[in-house]
């Protein structure tokens, strides 16, 4: 807790927000609907028959007959207990230690614990980072602890018990403060929803009639972001007219870039021009130069690289040695694809070996200091392909070329679920011969192999930001 700040303990505040999350419509909920702990266990992949034997023993001898409980596949309570089982056999961590921590964040929600901030806390426990005080301590210190992966969770969360008026009197300076705090920080997050908005607008612009899989994939995506901003960013954004999805994109990012005191960059405006673009070619830059821009916590600089309408990077130029599409057509059509995924293997190699051995900090995207998972490869794929991702992980899911596991190439983006809350939390980068480099929760930026059986249980597909011949 900051200093000066009642550690809180009410009766009241434990039942307004235990009525807040049993309303909420949230993947917890949807979660808690489809098995009891159980049957939760009975069917996961990633565990052998004796693994799952003690798993089974544990959880029984914690959880007792709420283990078995039908009335519990109701509850989200449940989900948040699986999401902590899941993300403790994702680390691998002993069964004992995984069920007691499921324990205490299923205990947890069922007084007064939001949901994210349960689970992360109990995460952040398996790590070895517990936080200081309770996981309630933690959730109005959300800001300190700041996650762009459930900040938009949290927020809803709060937002809607402060609404009704379920959180009491006596919680709600703290929770307005922590809500405050935490809706500034997620203005850069806003910004980036906005830009991926513009994007995947460009794209559907440029689409040909026989492109229908893809439109639809993309209305898909633009009305899931759409629906996040209206839950979680309605008193993030500038104005009214920064969510009015009638506005065209660009003005909407206009607005709010200019109420956080930025502009317009070129790359913005090049992707609202009314043109279909371009596709990078294979970069030929000369081996070792990184592009310019602030890879400080945050990620690549504001006015980040564009990208083709299919989220493939339009080809930087970033020191006059890496051709575009439009001046290299017969590089294109004469390189093969082996040439050019030796290049992208040997451009990832180098990319990745100052990031081995940083430590996974949740928001974090600095090198040698902490990284999450998306903090690491929106900035390695900047720093070694000038492609700027968004910053979350559901967001990087929604860009590029979906691309079947068999056909994974180097620099491939791949997509776990790592809590089974039935959305994609977790992303990789592919090197080749069935490895890629990720932000392990437990072992921070390592090299890790895509074929093992946590892996295989928790992946949800892949995406292709590169350009390769053959791809138009």
């Amino acid at each position: 807790m900051r200093a000066g700040r009642p550690r809180f303990r009410t009766v009241a505040l434990a039942a307004a927000l235990h009525v807040v999350a049993a309303r909420g419509n949230n993947v917890w909920a949807a979660e808690g609907s489809k098995s009891n702990l159980l049957e939760f266990l009975a069917a996961r992949s990633d565990l052998s028959p004796e693994a799952r034997r003690r798993w089974v023993l544990e959880t029984k001898k914690r959880f007792g007959g709420a283990a078995l409980d039908e009335e519990s596949k109701t509850r989200f309570e449940i989900g948040v207990a699986k999401a902590i089982i899941a993300s403790a056999i994702f680390m691998q961590v002993p069964p004992k230690r995984g069920v007691a921590a499921a324990w205490e964040g299923w205990h947890g929600a069922l007084g007064y614990v939001p949901p994210p901030i349960a689970i992360e806390y109990q995460i952040l426990a398996l790590q070895g980072r517990r936080p200081r005080g309770r996981p309630i301590d933690l959730a109005f210190n959300f800001p300190e602890y700041y996650n762009e992966e459930i900040a938009p969770d949290v927020v809803a969360f709060w937002e809607a018990g402060l609404k009704d008026g379920s959180i009491p009197e006596s919680a709600r300076r703290e929770t307005l403060e922590a809500l405050e705090a935490t809706r500034l920080k997620m203005r850069p997050l806003l910004v980036d929803k906005l830009r991926l908005i513009l994007m995947l607008d460009r794209e559907r612009a440029a689409l040909n009639e026989r492109a229908s899989a893809r439109r639809a994939e993309i209305d898909e995506n633009l009305n899931a972001i759409e629906a996040e901003l209206r839950q979680s960013f309605s008193a993030v954004a500038a104005g009214p007219e920064v969510l009015d999805r009638g506005r065209a994109p660009l003005e909407r990012l206009r607005v709010q870039l200019k109420a956080m005191g930025m502009s317009l960059g070129p790359e913005d405006r090049q992707l609202a021009e009314p043109k279909a673009p371009s596709v990078g070619s294979p970069p030929t830059r000369s081996e070792g130069k990184m592009p310019s821009g602030d890879l400080k916590d945050g990620g690549a600089s504001s006015q980040g690289t564009a990208r083709g309408a299919t989220g493939r990077p339009e080809a930087a130029d970033r020191g006059g040695t890496q051709p575009t599409a439009r001046t290299a057509p017969k590089e294109r059509t004469e390189t093969s694809v082996a040439v050019v995924e030796a290049r992208y293997d040997a451009q990832l190699r180098r990319a990745v070996t100052p990031w081995l051995g940083t430590p996974y900090r949740f928001g974090g995207s600095t090198r040698g200091r902490g990284t999450d998972c998306s903090g690491f490869s929106k900035a390695l794929v900047f720093e070694g392909f000038s492609v700027n991702l968004p910053r979350v992980s559901r967001d990087q899911f929604r860009v590029g070329t979906k691309v079947d596991r068999e056909n994974l190439r180097a620099g491939d983006l791949v997509f776990f679920d790592t809590v089974d809350g039935g959305r994609v939390n977790h992303v990789g980068i592919y090197q080749g011969e069935g490895m890629f480099a990720h932000a392990s929760s437990s072992q921070g930026v390592v090299y890790a192999e895509l074929g093992a059986r946590y892996f295989l249980h928790a992946y949800r597909g892949a995406r292709r930001i590169l350009w390769y011949p053959g791809q138009d």
